[in-house]
């Protein structure tokens, strides 16, 4: 018997955090942050003192809570693949300094941030390692560079968190491994249990072809993504299509090119992002932005959901040029600007109330598992028990897999998010 507990990702994407208390020790996978709240929200805290902690990958949702323990005075070792340490502290710095900026309240500081750090310790894919009583095995999830399933053996059984996958090779990393056994009990993430994506490679090719023609008819052609993953992804896709016209990038997405850079085997094709930026320009001043938007170019910036960073001063610029265009990449979380201004063609945030002369597209890039990689992942896994965690439709998806393909599924929710199993 042991117990699972889940303190995040209920019903919902965002601040990611679930306990397995085998009864010799408990294991803390991921503890996020539900980022484009203000001040942000984080999960239900975890009560006492846990034995280690699991990180998937480096993204807020799943690490932006991670301080919170050494807040406390909790030292947890925390065991993930070696450059989510690097791009964990990229993003939870960066988190810091905007909310210290915003006068926004949080329950850690710098300090904890660092005592975090030094807690860290590196493993690699496929290679176990014991805790007191379970066996954990990362495999790759094929999210972003770096992001890890974990799978955990305890008492005879085995326990799969997918963390978030993806089972299609994109540009910049390859899908998920594909060679996990047969589990037990899944908690598998439902970003997009309800729908598959758009073909990627017409994606690629809209993409490339809104670039050109914006290009041709005098205008700029701004690209907002995610700095981990995305803006990385894109900038690989405009390489292989054939860049001719200049290309910035700006933002953190620069800093975690860099990172992302040294470690290159953990590329699809580790060469390639080296060739791609040989052709890229980074913008380092706001003096840099406005001499760069009074030529045709492209620029690669954040944020993805257009909540701040760079991409807020190219629109004030370029919001009443009908001969430039916005693309966003990326998932638009409800009530954040990027969602808000596909719905209403207006830019709403920080004081300004604009309407968007520019063309507008939202792009389907995505880095998340699609409605039938989904199903096939599970049958492949062919778990006992499936909890579905992590989108805004989990107790559709829940009751989906137990009514067309009899599993014994469950949507955790906060009046329901403690398991004895």
């Amino acid at each position: 018997m042991f117990q699972l507990i889940c303190n995040g990702a209920l019903m919902e994407v965002g601040r990611s955090a679930f306990l397995v208390d085998t009864g010799v020790e408990k294991i803390v996978m991921d503890y996020g942050t539900k980022v484009r709240t203000t001040p942000p929200q984080f999960p239900i805290p975890i009560q006492g003192k846990p034995d280690v902690i699991l990180l998937s990958h480096a993204h807020l949702d799943h690490s932006g809570g991670l301080p919170i323990f050494y807040a406390n005075e909790h030292s947890v070792p925390i065991y993930g693949i070696e450059i989510t340490k690097a791009l964990s502290e990229l993003l939870l710095r960066d988190s810091i300094k905007i909310s210290t900026e915003e006068g926004v309240h949080l329950p850690f500081d710098v300090g904890d941030l660092n005592e975090t750090l030094k807690n860290f310790i590196p493993i690699n894919f496929r290679k176990p390692f014991k805790l007191k009583k379970t066996q954990v095995t990362a495999f790759d999830a094929g999210h972003i560079p770096g992001s890890a399933m974990f799978l955990l053996e305890f008492g005879g059984k085995k326990l799969l968190y997918t963390g978030d996958y993806n089972t299609d090779d994109t540009r910049l990393i390859k899908k998920n491994d594909d060679k996990i056994p047969e589990v037990d009990y899944l908690i598998t993430e439902s970003t997009y249990a309800e729908r598959d994506h758009l073909n990627r490679k017409e994606q690629e090719k809209e993409m490339n072809e809104i670039a050109n023609d914006t290009i041709k008819s005098g205008g700029v052609c701004v690209i907002s993504g995610f700095a981990v993953g995305r803006l990385q992804e894109v900038l690989l896709i405009l390489n292989k299509l054939g860049i001719d016209f200049p290309v910035y990038m700006d933002g953190m997405a620069k800093s975690a090119t860099t990172i992302m850079n040294k470690w290159k085997s953990l590329m699809r094709n580790p060469d390639e992002l080296d060739e791609a930026l040989s052709k890229v320009q980074y913008v380092n001043s706001d003096n840099m932005r406005k001499k760069i938007v009074k030529k045709p170019c492209v620029i690669l910036t954040t944020s993805g959901m257009l909540t701040g960073g760079a991409v807020v001063q190219y629109i004030k610029r370029l919001y009443d040029d009908r001969k430039s265009s916005l693309l966003l990449t990326g998932y638009q979380l409800e009530d954040t600007p990027g969602k808000m201004l596909l719905e209403t063609g207006r830019y709403i945030s920080k004081g300004m109330n604009l309407e968007l002369k520019m063309f507008v597209k939202r792009l389907d890039f995505s880095a998340h598992v699609g409605k039938t990689g989904l199903y096939d992942f599970i049958k492949k896994v062919n778990p006992q028990k499936i909890f579905c965690i992590h989108g805004d439709h989990t107790d559709e998806f829940a009751g989906a897999l137990k009514e067309k393909e009899g599993y014994d599924a469950v949507a955790p929710a906060a009046n329901n998010r403690i398991f004895e199993l």
